[in-house]
């Protein structure tokens, strides 16, 4: 029996930039990380050859079945299925998957299961696979197989783990890890909180998007560029230890961002965002596509207790973590036959 382990991320600046219709004519730049939250792949091999898939947050069953039965159109159950297809799996499997955070969550748990799906059905079949294979079959996935309209900064973030300043070429991806002190990374994480604001709802949101930049929107086109620049100063930023200039620069990409779709943001996202700031927040912004699902906000320690007050006051629940190191691993627990 083994357990794959994938962590969900952060992305702090320069979302957007990572679609391959942006950055294919003009680079993109993200600087996101992984936090100690994660996804969950139990498998195991079956003798009789047939495949089982759970997923309890969906409440998915898939019933030992043949290869050739095996579809991808299943919500709960489409990545693991098209992960066995994909890669052209026709051993047996028995998959469990599971995560710590909600659907939608905005901390790109769908990207993040996938590639410790592909982690794990490459290694029950031998496989050893590198973390640029992980995150780009990953991604072929989710954007050719299913047709969701993805980024690539997700499945790299969760494939390589770890503080990164990601930078998107048409004919490469670089990743340049940021070296932040122990103190600084303390600083940072005590500055920063993660609040679920529920609501998560993405669809339609980079489909337009998408849209927007094969139109050439100069609305949409200016924002991109700007929040790309946005990365390259935040990267400079923690560079040099400015851990609050970090703070500020995620309010102008916040400001950013809601040009992108009328859909990344509402009322009571605007509603909630300025409570926070008014409470003593530096700045923040919705994490993922927008829509919904978590907020991240950036303040000193001095505003830290009036902020979680209002947060409570305001019904969003405080959602603790940490940064973690390490991208997509398998343990093996036990063994088991039938």
């Amino acid at each position: 029996m083994n357990l794959g382990i994938s962590a969900v991320r952060l992305s702090f600046a320069g979302g957007g930039t990572d679609l391959p219709e942006y950055y294919n004519d003009f680079g993109g730049n993200v600087i996101a990380s992984t936090i100690n939250h994660f996804t969950y792949v139990m498998s195991n091999k079956r003798a009789d050859g047939k495949f089982q898939i759970f997923s309890p947050e969906f409440h998915a069953y898939i019933k030992p079945i043949p290869y050739d039965k095996l579809t991808c159109n299943t919500k709960g159950t489409e990545l693991a299925s098209s992960t066995i297809k994909h890669l052209n799996s026709k051993d047996g499997i028995d998959l469990m998957l599971a995560s710590d955070v909600e659907p939608a969550s905005g901390l790109g748990s769908s990207s993040a299961l996938t590639v410790n799906l592909v982690n794990t059905v490459a290694t029950l079949n031998n496989k050893n696979l590198t973390k640029n294979e992980l995150a780009e079959n990953a991604h072929y996935i989710q954007r050719h197989f299913l047709n969701w309209p993805m980024g690539k900064q997700d499945e790299y973030i969760s494939a390589f783990g770890g503080f990164n300043f990601i930078k998107f070429k048409k004919d490469k991806i670089k990743i340049i890890p940021i070296k932040l002190t122990k103190l600084n990374k303390k600083e940072l994480e005590n500055n920063l909180m993660l609040f679920y604001v529920g609501g998560g709802t993405h669809a339609g949101i980079l489909p337009n998007q998408v849209e927007q930049i094969k139109k050439n929107n100069q609305k949409v086109m200016s924002s991109l560029h700007q929040v790309k620049e946005l990365a390259e100063s935040m990267y400079q930023a923690l560079k040099k230890s400015d851990i609050t200039k970090f703070g500020e620069l995620l309010h102008l990409g916040w400001t950013e961002k809601k040009k992108f779709s009328r859909n990344v943001t509402n009322t009571r996202i605007d509603r909630l965002y300025n409570k926070l700031i008014d409470a003593g927040a530096v700045g923040g912004k919705i994490t993922g596509a927008g829509g919904g699902g978590h907020m991240l906000i950036y303040c000193e320690q001095s505003s830290k207790n009036k902020i979680l007050e209002e947060a409570k006051n305001l019904k969003l629940k405080y959602i603790p973590f940490k940064f973690y190191s390490e991208g997509a691993k398998m343990v093996r627990l036990y063994d088991y036959k039938y």
